[in-house]
């Protein structure tokens, strides 16, 4: 892949890990572009193989998908999975690395990580059979890729063609920050949304472009919709980023949301403030401090979100 390619893609695309019906809060979840619903309560759980080697991933990719199914270690860690012998999975195994590499160069920690299978699946028909018996059940509308934290999984579709590989490194920023903080759901959804549509100029760096999601955030702009504001963010709690409420829940409410959270962290990365943000809230979090996130933004970019958002709503109105 051109070092420079630039991947600014209108992904609908995967938003991430499964919201498990078991007592386990499983991380950022389930939508219309996004996430799971894994069902099935004790079952469920009780068929979640989290601490899985690479050696029984391997094998159970052998007993699902036959013995000649084709896999690759990336990373050392990360087992790739080919069940269709696709034509992008050397493609993928070439990007991911350099997504990780990217990740960890000054923005995420690094950390020992479990290993964690990715099952990349050329066929629509067959993603989707996976994902069934997995017990991964979207809220409502398509899921193009999904990271299940209990199972350590990724399911990816790229049945679509080479423009869905990036959906790749939504997936993996998601296991590197599980593994560096425990952050709110809207915060795990800026980092990983960011990349849905990545740029990776050169070796170790990597930065997101625009994307589709900015449609519905510019609409609610210039609607003057009370939620479409910099602040909402902060102090949200993840059921309200779900869309969930009294009157039941909001994919379009969740669409928003997730608008809102991607254009912060692009906004603060195109500033060079958002890996200072991360760090500097990560290491609040590790110290019971700081739990809307408030006190680091303003340490990292001198203004409260109040003060913060003209600039901000001017920035995403002017989005494309």
């Amino acid at each position: 892949m051109n070092p420079g390619w630039v991947m600014a893609v209108a992904l609908v695309c995967g938003a991430c890990e499964p919201r498990v019906k078991a007592g386990v809060d499983a991380g950022a979840g389930a939508g219309v572009d996004a996430g799971v619903d894994a069902e099935g309560g004790a079952d469920a759980a009780a068929d979640c193989a989290g601490t899985a080697s690479l050696e029984e991933r391997a094998a159970e990719a052998r007993r699902l998908y036959g013995d000649d199914v084709r896999t690759a270690l990336v990373d050392g860690a990360f087992l790739f999975v080919d069940p269709d012998h696709g034509p992008l999975f050397d493609e993928a195994t070439r990007f991911a690395p350099r997504v990780l590499a990217a990740l960890r160069n000054g923005r995420i920690g690094v950390h020992p990580l479990s290993p964690v299978s990715v099952y990349l699946f050329a066929s629509a028909a067959r993603f989707r059979k996976h994902c069934t018996a997995r017990r991964y059940v979207p809220d409502s509308g398509p899921d193009w890729g999904i990271y299940d934290p209990r199972r350590r999984e990724i399911v990816v579709d790229l049945s679509r063609g080479r423009d869905h590989v990036p959906s790749l490194a939504h997936e993996l920023s998601h296991v590197l920050m599980d593994a560096d903080v425990q952050a709110p759901r809207w915060f795990r959804e800026c980092i990983g949304t960011l990349y849905e549509a990545p740029t990776l100029p050169r070796d170790g760096e990597i930065h997101g472009t625009s994307n589709w999601r900015y449609a519905q955030l510019r609409t609610a702009l210039v609607a003057r919709d009370p939620e479409a504001h910099l602040g909402a963010l902060f102090g949200m709690s993840d059921d309200t980023f779900r869309g969930d409420s009294d009157a039941g829940p909001s994919a379009e409410r969740y669409l928003l949301h997730y608008a809102i959270a991607r254009a912060t962290c692009q906004k603060l990365d195109e500033a060079g403030q958002l890996w200072p943000f991360y760090q500097g809230w990560r290491d609040e979090l590790s110290k019971g401090r700081d739990p809307d996130g408030t006190a680091s933004f303003e340490r990292a970019t001198g203004q409260t979100p109040a003060a913060a958002d003209p600039s901000w709503r001017s920035w995403a109105a002017r989005t494309k």
